[in-house]
């Protein structure tokens, strides 16, 4: 539940608007080719996590299946990205607070938004404020955790049929499909400009915005496998968790952006001005999810849109309650590797929180959202948001890359794959194959996501780009070269009998 609950936050309420200027038929496509990845990528995760049942076992396939050198930079990288995230959650979180409460102004009760706005006068006390919170609400038991985040999955689920229904009665009763049949909005806009030929820009539009901020979208989706190893009777529960996950890909993911490109231009200015000048004050009344109510006649000051922004909110702070439980399970995979200090491996007697690797992961992500104070701050924080990105787009690229190997180790020892508890139950290709075609679509992916840099070269753009990726590639070199191990062990050493689960088949 924590994992269908997480897929639902910052990335479809925010991050989907870069993805709408592309128009109609390109978002679509965009979404439906990046879901099918995610299909691949989720179903690669529950085989082996059933077989194998790991503490963060999405971050310890590495190791068993490709090499510790793959397995040490992937997960650093991965683990930080977790708490850059949290500092960028943290930063949001109050913006939107913030906005929130201005907007409030309006509406008849607003000596409580003033007394409000009184307190939100210094952003770093109210991010520590709330980093404390979140803080401690991580080291309590899971079970309590997760009691939480099951309570906030259920507002969340249930504000996304609520939204799908009320835009549905509303695009049919008043909007219809007027930006459908318009010829120059349906194929969206040109955000990037690089040359004089529309044919190429609309390329490079989809190479690197409409596709890559699909990716941004769908990030945490492998997140169902960090929480495996905590998951009681994983070969009942975790394939209907994933099948759960598809379900709602489908009708959350897809059906909101049909609803969205219907109900909102391509051209719209809240979209357009806010990716020209992202500016976090106005990234609340920009969600397209605000914008397409207010496009269709609901009062900007009504309630019903001041509840739409608490809900995203409420999404935001569970978004960042999720970063520090993934970024220390993360961390504890490296750890029981032997390939990080033990002692942020310790853990609360009985419960079993690694109470250590959860204050490390989140004071990262408190310094993080301090540093955002500090305009000085701006490039080193453009480096880190990117290096968010592509380390998500890495662990897909080694999940996939897991999946082949943890396939060829079962070969090897005569294992037949029909026999495993769960295996994919619907593929467009064999699994195998659709690994192979995750793994080139994300390397295409990660490589396209700074091509506007063969007309307009900026080493800035660069290295935010492609930084990320380079430190992988140089250091598993740099590891593979020290310990005297391959990048690629061969598969007579894949051990898949140790740790293999009782219920494996």
């Amino acid at each position: 539940m924590i994992s269908i609950g997480g897929i639902i936050g910052t990335g479809l309420f925010i991050g989907i608007r870069q993805t709408l200027t592309n128009g109609p038929i390109i978002s679509i496509i965009s979404y439906m080719y990046i879901s099918m990845l995610c299909y691949y990528i989720i179903t690669a995760v529950g085989e082996m996590s059933c077989f194998m049942p790991l503490n963060g076992s999405l971050c310890q396939f590495q190791f068993k299946f490709i090499s510790n050198p793959v397995g040490i930079m992937n997960n650093f990288v991965y683990w930080i990205s977790w708490s850059v995230t949290l500092g960028l959650e943290l930063s949001l979180i109050y913006e939107l607070l913030c906005q929130l409460i201005i907007s409030m102004d309006s509406m008849p009760s607003s000596s409580m938004s003033s007394m409000a706005a009184s307190w939100l006068g210094d952003k770093s006390s109210v991010i520590a404020v709330t980093w404390l919170a979140l803080t401690s609400a991580n080291l309590f038991p899971v079970n309590y955790y997760g009691e939480v985040e099951f309570m906030v999955t259920i507002i969340k689920v249930g504000f996304m049929v609520t939204w799908i229904g009320l835009s549905i009665w509303l695009v049919f009763t008043g909007v219809g499909f007027t930006n459908w049949l318009n010829f120059e909005l349906i194929w969206g806009i040109n955000t990037i400009e690089v040359v004089n030929s529309p044919v190429l820009n609309k390329l490079v539009n989809i190479l690197s915005s409409s596709i890559v901020s699909s990716c941004f979208t769908f990030q945490s989706i492998e997140s169902v496998g960090i929480c495996s190893g905590e998951i009681e009777n994983i070969g009942q529960n975790l394939p209907k968790a994933i099948k759960y996950i598809v379900m709602r890909i489908l009708v959350f993911y897809i059906g909101s952006l049909i609803l969205l490109t219907l109900m909102i231009p391509s051209n719209d200015p809240q979209l357009v001005s806010n990716n020209n000048n992202d500016s976090s004050s106005n990234m609340l009344m920009s969600s397209p999810f605000v914008v397409g109510l207010i496009n269709c006649g609901i009062g900007n000051g009504s309630y019903l849109i001041q509840i739409v922004n608490f809900v995203i909110l409420t999404s935001m702070i569970s978004a960042a309650n999720s970063n520090i439980y993934f970024g220390s399970r993360c961390l504890i995979s490296m750890i029981e590797e032997g390939y990080f200090w033990r002692v942020f491996g310790k853990t609360i007697m009985n419960s079993g929180v690694p109470v250590y690797a959860i204050l490390l992961t989140s004071f990262i992500g408190l310094v993080i959202a301090l540093l955002s104070n500090f305009k000085s701050a701006g490039i080193f924080l453009t480096l880190l948001i990117n290096l968010s990105a592509t380390s998500g787009l890495l662990m897909w690229l080694f999940i996939s890359i897991s999946y082949l190997r943890f396939r060829k180790a079962l070969e090897y020892n005569n294992i037949n794959h029909g026999d495993l508890v769960y295996t994919s139950s619907f593929c467009c290709f064999p699994m195998k194959q659709s690994s192979w075609i995750s793994i080139v679509s994300i390397v295409g992916i990660i490589l396209s996501n700074g091509i506007v840099n063969i007309w307009q070269f900026s080493w800035d753009s660069f290295a935010s780009c492609y930084l990320t990726s380079i430190v992988v590639v140089v250091g598993v070199l740099y590891f593979s070269f020290k310990w005297d191990e391959p990048v690629l062990r061969s598969v007579d050493e894949i051990d898949i009998f140790t740790n293999q689960s009782s219920n494996a088949f």
